[in-house]
């Protein structure tokens, strides 16, 4: 009887601390998804795909709150229970497990030693779990007595795999199928056979259903384009249907509808058929009462019992012809669509408008390898970048890109001196510089594999197309010899180490040996059966070849330069030989299958078995001799082991998360490890994963380690987020301060550059200390204040009016509390500071508001703090705003210009302009829809500009406001920043001069969300008042500023201090009114006015990029107007922001 395994486990998926929100990813699926589940309360949407995870996402937001990532293999089926308290995920590496909801607590895993499940499914009442099985079982486990109830079918008679297993709807019945087309049913409660129901000639009815009253069974198939009805009691076809391809029974079973070349619906007693629509049925689902129906270019929704039209779905075809499969929730009012990139899109039926879309920004990486002399990587992904990865700095060493094709396969030389790619979209193959990563030349043609010779001089090319292998000359790229074999394929080829030999077996299973120089076919060997599987190495002397068959026990070993048989290794159980490795002295040979958990280890010269390495559980795919032969690695799907060469003796056993090896690097005692979009670099001595590498979008990375610290650019830390025990979203800028630590990482690793982690230290000492945060908080267990809206659950996320009600409550145990706000769109609804509640001197708080909505999607957060000034983790609550009637949105524009002083020495030319010219292009833009102020020269006072503010609290929450400045800037004794007015003593700011907060107050605690602020001028952008010095003044009219500052040469830490390499590592997450504000310049740098250009330089920018595109979100003008003012200065001027709005990026125009 086969052997199967309950594995009881309270695993906490994530985290090393129970209660310590967990980071996830900006993950995605990057192979086909297999299958979706919606929890029976709307609220998630689970996945399953090839690629070996599940993820669970929430399908309001789109926001992944878990990602499954410890199944083996891809995984085939997932199921949410009953109640939602449990899902389940299957894969074909013979595992079940059941997780617990909303905690993600492995609570319980399933396994058998067979060929994997192709699906599972709870039962009705959440307490079983039937599974078909790879080679054609059923069984039925009590999930609640670990135990295995059933074991159902006959595997000895079924031709093929069980396809599926289910319940019937009042969990009395199970029935299943295989590919044969035999369908049984048995009784769930006895495992007793109910009734088999007869193969169809086609042997193809591999889908089937139990109508709702468990009195039918439906069966239909794809290529049999039919399928028929079965009284289950008496097993009569009630109906023989044909010309069908997808079929289901409703809500209530009364009807069973049938998709072919039209959508009909049929009387499953009598056979008859109920009605008929013209089109084809785009999804329809067992348990829903109504159809998606594609017809005449509209899509239409139909009830399933009476045909009858119900509405029109304003859902465009484009939507639904672009993508691979669709999936309607059990509630009928959701479909998820999943795309050709893998992403899901959830759609409404009752709007056809968008609710959300589940895609990730991690890259999927075609190839990586690790270099043997340093460790560095070579990663080629699908951004068509080609990145080498500097394992010391954990940063790019160096980018090429090239917008035509994707590169893939890359390999090292020995030395490590140059690398070659393939390019899949030209089949080309590069040659590459290690050191600087440009272009030695390539190799025009269409060549599938590529190999490089050890010494770096030769490349072996296959040709697709003429199905040849060809030499080269790596120096002059010249071609040595062509080869006409008649394979289809190359299976392996390998260079000897010494001489200029190269065997390679292929698809007619014989070695063929190449002197490669001379271009010379020396000998060929055949299998005398034929076999296929067959695998060479030469010995590293160059002196020997081995050769192995996959269905052989026996090892063969040959002169290399004749082909002269020596003698032989022979398995004596009968262990078919898959793959070898020597040790590098030539003396030991170690063998394994990669069907088995086996490898051996044989004295090479003898044939001798010198011990079996027989602990791995899995099948083992790779083994090599550490350099000094004295110890061997080897590794299965979930771990890889050190062994002791002399004596074969397991010397230590370490697990790993997924994945399989990409490379080894013996010098750094690194080994690469490949899982879909990660990389994971292990130490190989002590089994430590020192850390995870992920490329997100373009140039973007991460590098986290177990402990949850990472180092990453800015442009990936905006990406990530937590999540906490109840499944609630935290918003990456509340933990990001506590966990963004290149410092650590770099110590993690063991980089020795103490310069350089103090150098990352310091940057974040400076961030903690410009936020003002007591780091206190961050020790384990430190209490932190808590604060939600209970009433999120009641709270819908269509909302119809303008207004929503939030029940908020907080507390903290430990301390008194001192303020609470809410955000609305990172918008403060009370202002930076919020409402103060001190004075209640209490440790909770309870309140109601009413909050005003802004038209379209709303993302709502709430958080208290206590009197230490440690703040509540914000978790958004997302709800959709669709008015009866679509509303307004006005654009209010504040310019203030000045170039005209009352000290006329420090006029300028163009500021007083640059606002003209912005106010025309807006007014241009926005025709009617925009009202425009302006002070200009002698009204630019502290004054006036206070009074603008009484203007913009009349604008409404639908409303953008944008405000510009251009004129001086100027920095304080105490470098405060002020900004110029027509009176202002330039050489006391502070005297008639504008405290940036004034500007900056005058979009805090505004009723519009949608809030803008441009500032042309110099020292813009925000300094570090301890590390500064004041300049002479600069005799250039041209700069937009007086009394320049720099940072102090005392301090400098390579090319950056303190503050300026804390401005490149971290994302400003610091309070702000949710207006985002770009700067014309850095602290240090000057603003510039260009005569040529008549505008300043960062004005004209933004004119620019106005006439230019048509429209323009927050984010876009940020990095147009960024890169072209770089390029107009040559440099001299990089455009800063000062508050960074992250979520919300609203279109200006």
């Amino acid at each position: 009887m086969r052997k199967f395994f309950f594995i009881a486990t309270v695993l906490v998926w994530g985290g090393a601390h129970a209660q310590e929100p967990r980071i996830v990813l900006p993950s995605m699926h990057h192979s086909s998804i297999d299958d979706l589940a919606f929890s029976p309360d709307g609220k998630y949407l689970l996945s399953a795909s090839y690629d070996g995870t599940a993820k669970l996402w929430d399908i309001r937001t789109g926001i992944l709150l878990a990602d499954i990532t410890s199944h083996s293999r891809d995984i085939t089926s997932v199921d949410f229970s009953f109640d939602g308290k449990y899902f389940l995920t299957a894969s074909r590496d013979a595992t079940i497990k059941i997780w617990k909801v909303p905690e993600i607590e492995l609570v319980a895993e399933f396994k058998e030693e067979i060929l994997g499940f192709n699906n599972a499914a709870f039962s009705p009442d959440g307490k079983q779990v039937v599974a078909a099985i790879g080679d054609g079982e059923v069984t039925v486990w009590d999930i609640q007595k670990k135990k295995l109830l059933w074991r159902i079918g006959d595997s000895g008679a079924s031709t093929s795999s069980a396809f599926f297993a289910a319940f019937s709807s009042d969990g009395k019945m199970i029935y299943a199928n295989t590919r044969d087309s035999t369908i049984g049913i048995w009784s769930a409660e006895t495992g007793a056979l109910i009734r088999k129901l007869e193969k169809k000639p086609s042997n193809d009815l591999n889908y089937a259903r139990i109508s709702p009253d468990g009195k039918f069974i439906l069966r239909w198939g794809l290529r049999y384009y039919g399928a028929d009805i079965t009284e289950i009691a008496t097993g009569k076809v009630t109906a023989s249907l044909r010309g069908i391809y997808k079929a289901a029974f409703s809500k209530d079973g009364t009807t069973v509808v049938t998709d072919g070349d039209r959508v009909i619906g049929w009387d499953p007693v009598s056979g008859e058929k109920k009605y008929e629509i013209p089109g084809s049925a785009v999804v329809f689902t067992e348990g829903s009462d109504q159809l998606l129906i594609k017809s005449n270019g509209t899509i239409s929704t139909f009830g399933i019992n009476t045909g009858n039209f119900i509405s029109t779905v304003p859902l465009s075809l484009s939507e639904v012809n672009g993508y691979k499969r669709i999936w309607l929730s059990d509630k009928a009012n959701k479909i998820a669509i999943v795309g050709r990139d893998y992403s899901i899109s959830i759609f409404s039926i009752l709007n056809g408008s968008m609710v959300s879309k589940m895609a990730g920004h991690l890259m999927k990486v075609n190839g990586t390898t690790l270099s043997r002399k340093n460790g560095e990587m070579i990663i080629c992904d699908n951004s068509n970048y080609q990145k080498i990865w500097d394992p010391g700095q954990l940063t790019f060493r160096s980018l090429t890109f090239n917008e035509s094709m994707l590169f893939s396969s890359p390999t090292y030389s020995t030395d490590s001196k140059i690398f070659i790619t393939s390019a899949l979209d030209s089949n080309k193959v590069y040659v590459w510089d290690a050191l600087t990563g440009k272009e030695i030349g390539y190799f025009p043609g269409y060549y599938g594999y590529a190999y490089l010779s050890p010494n770096g001089k030769v490349l072996a090319t296959f040709d697709n197309l003429k199905r040849d292998v060809l030499f080269w000359d790596l120096n002059t790229f010249e071609l040595l010899s062509r080869h006409s074999l008649g394979y289809d394929r190359i299976d392996y080829l390998t260079f000897s180490s010494q001489g200029n030999l190269a065997a390679l077996t292929g698809s007619d299973t014989a070695i063929s040996v190449f002197n490669y120089v001379t271009g010379k076919l020396s000998y060929t060997l055949k299998e005398p059966d034929g076999r296929e599987g067959i695998f060479v190495e030469f010995s590293p002397d160059g002196k020997e070849m081995i050769t192995m068959c996959s269905y052989r026990n026996v090892a063969k070993i040959w002169e290399a330069a004749t082909g002269k048989f020596i003698r032989k290794i022979l398995d004596g159980d009968h262990t078919p030989f898959m793959g070898a490795s020597f040790s590098a002295d030539g003396k030991k040979l170690i063998s394994f299958t990669y069907k088995q958990p086996l490898v051996r280890l044989w004295n090479y010269k003898t044939g001798l078995l010198i011990s079996d390495l027989s602990d791995h559980n899995d099948p083992v795919y790779f083994g090599e001799f550490f350099p000094d032969g004295k110890t061997v690695v080897t590794a299965d799907d979930i771990t890889f082991r050190l062994w002791d060469a002399e004596t074969g003796k397991a010397l230590k056993q370490y697990f790993y998360d997924r994945g399989q090896i990409s490379g080894v690097c013996f010098n750094n005692e690194t080994v690469l490890f490949k899982d879909n979009a990660e990389l994971k670099v292990y130490n190989i001595r002590s089994g430590q994963q020192l850390y995870s590498l992920l490329c997100i979008d373009s140039l973007d990375y991460i590098c986290i380690t177990k402990a949850g610290y990472y180092k990453s650019t800015t442009g990936a830390s905006k990406l990530l987020h937590y999540v906490t025990k109840d499944l609630k979203v935290i918003t990456f800028e509340q933990l990001d301060v506590k966990y963004n630590r290149p410092d650590k990482v770099l110590e993690a690793i063991g980089n020795t550059d103490t310069t350089l982690i103090k150098s990352y230290r310091k940057a974040w000492e400076k961030r903690i200390k410009k936020l003002g945060i007591d780091t206190t908080s961050f020790r384990d267990g430190y209490s932190v204040p808590e604060a939600d809206f209970t009433n999120r659950d009641a709270i819908e996320y269509e909302q119809k009016t303008g207004t929503l009600k939030l029940l908020i409550r907080g507390n903290d145990i430990t301390y008194k509390l001192d303020r609470f706000n809410v955000w609305i769109n990172e918008t403060p609804i009370f202002g930076q500071r919020g409402i103060n509640i001190r004075k209640r001197n209490k440790n909770d708080f309870d309140t109601t508001i009413t909050i005003k909505l802004s038209q379209g999607e709303n993302r709502i957060e709430t958080s208290i703090t206590n009197v230490n000034g440690t703040e509540s983790y914000r978790m958004p609550l997302t709800v959709n705003y669709t008015p009866a009637i679509k509303q307004k949105e006005s654009v209010r524009f504040i310019g203030i210009g000045i170039d005209q002083f009352a000290d006329n020495k420090y006029n300028l030319q163009y500021s007083a302009k640059d606002i003209r010219d912005l106010s025309k292009k807006l007014k241009n833009k926005y025709k009617t829809d925009i009202i425009i102020d302006t002070l200009f020269n002698e009204n630019v006072t502290v004054s006036n500009v206070k009074a603008l503010k009484q203007k913009l609290q009349t604008t409404t929450e639908n409303d953008k406001v944008i405000v510009a400045y251009s004129g001086h800037g100027m920095l304080s004794k105490e470098y405060d920043y002020y900004l110029s007015t027509y009176s202002v003593n330039f050489d006391k700011p502070e005297e008639n001069g504008l405290p940036y907060d004034e500007l900056e107050n005058l979009l805090d605690s505004i009723p519009a969300r949608k809030k803008l602020m441009l500032i042309d001028a110099c020292h813009s952008g925000e300094v570090d008042k301890e590390d500064l010095v004041t300049l002479n003044a600069s005799s250039d009219s041209l700069i937009k500023g007086l009394k320049p500052v720099a940072y102090k040469k005392e301090g400098h830490l390579g090319l950056k201090n303190s503050f300026e390499l804390m401005q490149s590592l971290f994302v400003n997450v610091g309070k702000s009114t949710g207006a985002t504000v770009i700067s014309a310049a850095a602290g240090t740098q000057f603003a510039l006015e260009r005569n040529d250009l008549k505008n300043g330089v960062f004005t004209y920018s933004i004119l620019e990029a106005m006439n230019k595109y048509p429209t323009l979100k927050i984010s876009e003008l940020k990095n147009i107007v960024s890169t072209r003012v770089e390029e107009l200065t040559k440099g001299l001027q990089k455009p800063t922001s000062r508050n960074e709005t992250i979520a919300v990026d609203w279109t200006i125009w």
